[in-house]
């Protein structure tokens, strides 16, 4: 998960931002679980562990290996 997370962090852009404006929480169950977030509203963007800086737009609740396959 948190290498997934890194990989989403470096793929950023001020351009996903701008088209994108979305702040996205995942409640992650399972190995690295916990609070991750994706923002792609605020600045240039940022993703990570724990509460989005901002309110959350869409939150989504699935099992760490869901996540990670549904991003790779």
């Amino acid at each position: 998960v948190a290498e997934t997370f890194r990989v989403i962090q470096g793929a950023m852009s001020e351009e996903y931002v701008r088209t994108t404006q979305g702040v996205y929480q995942f409640e992650l169950s399972g190995d690295e679980g916990g609070t991750w977030y994706i923002d792609l509203k605020t600045k240039s963007g940022s993703a990570g562990f724990g509460k989005p800086p901002v309110t959350a737009d869409v939150v989504m609740s699935m099992s760490s290996t869901d996540f990670v396959k549904m991003f790779t």
